[in-house]
């Protein structure tokens, strides 16, 4: 009997330890990945806005309130703003996560930019052809785009708070 209590202990002890190393092995896991999504933030999506930012203050530069003509908005779309979209868009497409999780959010990143240049492309098609239909058609395009980031915080969020991350909207 004492044989078997000695044996039931030394189970115990060990599957304590083997516990503990599997909680170590998980707590870095959880601490690679939980700096892999903040490089993938920080850095790469960080410098696909920066792309996308850049874009956008140039095309406003040339609409709404700034908007003088047909021609200087359909000059600075296709010589600034679309080959500036372009490098965030080819910037997307090269990302390689690490992470698992990151994945259904890298291909929303790459869907909502593919719908803002779909925008792009129609506002374009648009200015060449002076086609109130396809400004229509661009807008609704923007605003699907608009739903697309929107979707695709919503699961930054979430994977950023499994993490233990603050994330930020910007």
């Amino acid at each position: 009997m004492k044989r078997l209590s000695v044996i039931i202990t030394l189970f115990l002890v060990l599957m304590g330890c083997s516990q503990e190393s599997n909680t170590e092995a998980n707590t870095e896991i959880d601490e690679e990945k939980q700096q892999q999504i903040l490089d993938f933030v920080n850095t790469d999506i960080n410098q696909i806005a920066s792309y996308e930012t850049k874009a956008n203050e140039i095309l406003a530069t040339v609409s709404g309130e700034n908007f003088k003509n047909d021609q200087e908005l359909y000059t600075v779309l296709t010589s600034q703003v679309i080959p500036e979209f372009e490098k965030a868009m080819a910037k997307a497409e090269e990302l390689e996560v690490t992470v698992e999780e990151l994945e259904p959010i890298k291909k929303k990143v790459v869907d909502a930019l593919d719908i803002y240049y779909e925008a792009l492309l129609l506002e374009k098609e648009a200015l060449e052809n002076t086609d109130e239909v396809l400004i229509e058609q661009s807008n609704e395009k923007v605003e699907e785009y608009m739903v697309a980031m929107d979707e695709y915080h919503k699961e930054m969020e979430e994977i950023t708070t499994k993490y233990g991350i603050d994330y930020q909207r910007n």
